[in-house]
């Protein structure tokens, strides 16, 4: 019968040989007839369960009743802590494998991904557990060092220049920084620094660049390796890193150009993009988006890199793409938006077109309307679909100047019925990638004033994350969906939605700038809204989510269809089905918190 175990289901399915040798030689089975109590609150727990015919039933937890069934194991939990804290029984005639629990501690503390099974944190077990990576690459991101990519050569200025000469210097060097040179030492301004100084109105003809530069720079040797720089921008949210060698400065190593080398793809995408010098090379450019998101899925890099990856080097194409079609003399005078997924920093795979522009008040030019239209039938040429609520440039309701989109929040503030919050919401998500980022500022502005002391209205926001119901039974059972897509279930509905609709609320509420979903979570933990449990159980529930959608979306692709949300379990790993239960008891838990913060259930 123990040659029967299920050593090929989790968390069985991450022991060596010689650990499931070790399980194997130590397990009993037992019989419990129906109705029979195995474990009761308080009871010593000495064994570990393992379904192997009927069926278990579990009450008195924080999750309501669970039914465990063939393969599943049970009571984990209470094995780590050594009392049982729940009812459990037998709901029919029932056989359990048993394993002691001085077998499974030891075990737990020798392999670190079998021990991630009985965490009771939700955070540390999906982060932990859900990111198993498809390492075909990863000896080559072990061995790739610094110096053997392309990194750029940094581009220098005397401390004495400009905010405006180094402007000139990062058009004319087609980078994204430049390094400040003088009696502070060694500085940093880059487009995020020049962005902020153009909202702020400052005279970038007059300001020295000094004044405006970062003086803590993050450095890594040429000789050390790409994971380590990967490490370094993580750990401190960091989009470059100044390369040296032997001490001294030698270049700028940017993220965009990490990522597409640790996919082995030489000609950096974002190269291509910044090199383009005509709406074919971006066709080229755009078709290479594609293999880079499988190929950095199958490397085993985190979903939340490759979606912030895929969406710089998206925005990076959009904005190449309006600078060839828009004369130079036009783009002071409007700012280009990307909105929902994509301006949240979240879209990975390519998706429909969700883009507007800005028009400052009284500018006219005569070929606005054909720039417009040709932007997005290239988009379309690209294999950007057009969006079917018509949220795109090219038609009026979201090209307009800055007093229309006045009227267009005030609009969509006045009435809130479901269209125009579904248009406040996509809103709240833009983010400027081209042209001047001081006219959505300014709206934004606006909006906030607009909105200020109007909790009434922020209740109807939130509303929508009472619309779809988390796949999920009171019996920890997923639910699939009825008809045509009978038995899967939609991931966008039930998990991801909830939680972006939810944090982006609060976020509105609580005058959070940050577009980026996980960026609106750490700042709302920060305030404090969120308890600092739910925000962590929250940040990497979406990110298995994101994963599952996106492993899903490859596979269609790979079938020549089309990617949607749904998903059917039965395809999924026992892992896979456990992680996808844990992240949509978050999702309950987050719209519990929500329906009482805005009492929904009174609307």
């Amino acid at each position: 019968m123990t040659s029967a175990f299920p050593f090929q289901h989790a968390p069985f399915d991450t022991l060596s040989s010689q650990e499931q040798q070790t399980v194997a030689s130590s397990l009993d089975i037992l019989y419990f007839p129906a109705q029979h109590r195995i474990l009761q609150p308080g009871d010593a727990v000495d064994q570990l369960y393992v379904v192997m015919k009927g069926r278990v039933e579990e009450t008195g937890g924080p999750n309501g009743t669970v039914h465990y069934s063939e393969q599943e194991v049970f009571d984990s939990r209470a094995l780590v802590n050594g009392t049982a804290g729940m009812l459990l029984h037998a709901a029919e005639d029932t056989i359990v494998w048993q394993i002691p629990r001085d077998v499974i501690l030891d075990l737990t503390r020798s392999n670190p991904r079998f021990a991630a099974f009985f965490y009771d944190d939700v955070a540390r077990k999906l982060a932990e557990l859900a990111h198993q990576p498809y390492r075909q690459e990863a000896e080559d991101l072990m061995l790739t060092r610094i110096s053997d990519i392309a990194y750029r050569p940094p581009s220098r200025l005397d401390c004495n220049a400009t905010v405006m000469s180094a402007a000139r210097a990062m058009q004319a060097g087609h980078v994204t920084s430049v390094l400040v040179e003088g009696e502070k030492g060694c500085g940093i301004f880059t487009q995020s620094d020049l962005r902020n100084f153009i909202i702020a109105g400052l005279d970038p003809n007059t300001e020295p660049v000094e004044w405006h530069a970062s003086y803590r720079l993050h450095t890594i040797e040429e000789s050390d390796y790409l994971h380590q720089a990967m490490l370094l921008m993580v750990r401190h949210t960091i989009q470059r890193l100044i390369v040296t060698r032997r001490g001294e400065i030698c270049g700028i190593l940017e993220q965009v150009d990490l990522l597409s080398s640790l996919a082995n793809n030489p000609h950096s995408v974002g190269g291509q993009i910044e090199r383009a010098g005509s709406i074919s090379d971006l066709h080229s450019a755009a078709a290479a988006m594609q293999p880079l998101t499988a190929r950095l899925f199958a490397s085993g890099m985190k979903v939340t890199l490759i979606a912030e990856l895929m969406s710089e080097l998206r925005q990076k194409l959009l904005e190449r793409l309006f600078t060839l079609l828009a004369p130079a003399e036009l783009l002071p005078h409007v700012c280009l938006l990307v909105l929902g997924s994509e301006g949240r920093g979240e879209q990975i795979l390519r998706t429909d077109q969700d883009n507007a522009l800005i028009i400052e008040d009284g500018y006219q030019h005569p070929q606005l309307g054909e720039i417009c239209q040709r932007f997005t039938a290239e988009l379309l040429r690209m294999g950007y679909p057009p969006c079917p609520g018509g949220i795109m440039l090219s038609t009026r309701e979201w090209c307009g100047s800055v007093s229309e989109f006045r009227s267009r929040i005030k609009q969509w503030t006045g009435a809130p019925d479901a269209r125009q919050l579904m248009a406040l919401a996509i809103w709240t998500d833009a983010r400027p990638i081209c042209g001047n980022p001081a006219l959505h500022a300014g709206l934004d502005d606006y909006l906030r004033r607009w909105l200020d002391g109007n909790p009434a209205f922020l209740a109807h926001f939130a509303w929508p994350v009472e619309q779809f119901e988390p796949p999920l039974t009171l019996f920890s059972r997923l639910v699939t969906e009825a008809g045509d897509n009978r038995q899967q279930l939609d991931l966008k509905k039930g998990g991801i939605f909830p939680i972006v609709h939810g944090i982006r609320s609060l976020a509105l509420e609580h005058g959070v700038r940050a577009c980026n979903t996980y960026e609106r979570l750490q700042q709302l933990h920060d305030i404090p809204t969120l308890p600092r449990e739910l925000a962590r159980d929250l940040a990497e529930a979406l990110a298995f989510l994101q994963g599952l959608q996106l492993k899903t979306g490859l596979v269609q692709l790979r079938a020549g269809q089309q990617p949607d949300n749904l998903i059917d379990p039965r395809d999924l790993t026992t892992l896979e089905r456990d992680l996808l239960k844990d992240s949509l008891g978050v999702v309950k838990r987050f719209r519990q918190l929500l329906r009482h913060h805005y009492r929904l259930g009174a609307l």
